[in-house]
């Protein structure tokens, strides 16, 4: 069994790499890092798809960070339902699906193509997209579906950009502004409905219960944490499209492929590398390791995501390659499920191919060997994207 430093910087520099080894060893490794617990891994598809929907794998309080120092009056908005499990996870869950089906991200689709117009339109010669185009497309898009007035995006355009950057001290100084801009956006769309995310939230009744505005005001800083998956994400799959031209050609020429491109993007260059911890309730045997009551456990994707089990030729990046149900798992899987996936695939599938179709000659601003990467274990994601706007 492989044990892997989470803040080796060979590990940090090349994950797919060293959990390639990892897995080649077997479905469970061990992770560390100074000053943190260790934690299993599970490395393999099918058996990491089984521990994220076996329900003696709970999360808790104690698989999150709470910032330091941050007021008690903002602590209960932090306790999201990814915190929860069991009876009051299931609660929630019912009560805000109905608001994050494929059908209503389709219904946005034009406000998120009108924003990210927005947002090439002034583009050109050498820019940073992570900076100027992918950090600000979700908080411009939460915005839009939680329908913030546009004299207050500024404050949540700069919020958002903290958040999405990673934790951090501006990270934890931008909390206090999103939760009291989210506080006066219910108070609004409560006086005021509109169509939009938030009204459908609000009206969301099952069997007489409904969201309290503290629910609302958290689901809403979840949205916001959440948007650090798109801007990863799309900065990685511009990355791994520019330094792959046959497959960003297979796309201008035939943009019916970019669902599915999608799929396979997040598969190949996931930003997530592992999912937030989970606790076993009892003793749970995993392919003949035995995993104690407590023992924090994640499911490392950037492994099965590559895993020859369930992907042929997995280290290829292929556009055209079939979704199957023994999909990429960079949603995660099972009652976690990722909440917002399909708005996240909406938006991603609308940059991409907005980006391809207005800007064809697209380049890197620099070799990709240069590209620099955030020195973190948890993540894979650009400090930077450097480009050549042709």
């Amino acid at each position: 069994m492989d044990e892997l430093d989470l803040s080796d910087p060979r590990v940090v520099g090349d994950p797919v790499c060293a959990y390639a080894h990892a897995r080649e060893s077997g479905p469970l490794a061990r992770l560390g890092a100074p000053g943190m617990p260790p934690i299993w891994a599970v490395t393999r598809h099918d058996e990491a798809r089984a521990m994220l929907s076996d329900p003696r794998f709970v999360i808790t309080s104690g698989s999150f960070m709470r910032p330091p120092g941050l007021p008690d009056e903002y602590q209960p908005y932090l306790r999201t339902m990814s915190e929860m499990d069991g009876p009051e996870h299931s609660r929630l869950r019912r009560l805000v699906a109905p608001s994050f089906t494929p059908r209503r991200a389709a219904d946005f689709r034009p406000r998120i193509q009108a924003i990210v117009d927005s947002l090439l339109d002034n583009l050109t010669g050498e820019v940073d997209l992570l900076e100027t185009f992918a950090r600000p497309l979700p908080i411009e898009v939460i915005c839009e579906l939680v329908g913030i007035p546009e004299s207050d995006r500024p404050r949540w355009r700069s919020c958002g950009a903290a958040i999405a950057a990673g934790i951090g001290t501006d990270f934890f100084e931008a909390i206090p502004g999103i939760v009291d801009g989210a506080k006066a956006a219910v108070a609004l769309r409560r006086a005021e409905p509109a169509d939009d995310l938030l009204t459908d939230l609000i009206r969301q009744l099952d069997d007489g219960d409904r969201l309290d505005d503290t629910e609302l005001v958290t689901m809403i800083w979840l949205l916001v944490l959440a948007g650090q998956t798109p801007t990863n994400f799309i900065a990685n799959a511009v990355e791994a499209l520019l330094t792959h031209p046959d497959q960003w050609a297979l796309l201008r020429e035939n943009p019916s492929l970019m669902p599915g491109a999608v799929e396979e993007l997040m598969r190949w260059c996931t930003p997530q590398l592992l999912t937030v911890p989970r606790f076993p309730t009892e003793d749970v045997e995993i392919s003949g390791t035995l995993v104690r009551k407590g023992e924090p456990t994640s499911a490392a994707i950037v492994s099965v995501n590559r895993d020859a089990s369930a992907f042929s030729d997995p280290d290829r990046l292929d556009v055209t390659r079939p979704v199957t149900a023994r999909g990429q798992l960079g949603f995660s899987h099972g009652p976690h499920y990722c909440l917002g996936a399909s708005f996240a695939r909406v938006e991603t599938e609308i940059a991409l191919t907005t980006l391809i179709s207005r800007f064809p000659r697209l380049a890197l601003g620099v070799a990709a060997a240069d590209l620099v990467r955030a020195a973190d274990g948890g993540t894979w994601r650009l400090a930077a994207l450097p480009v050549m706007f042709g």
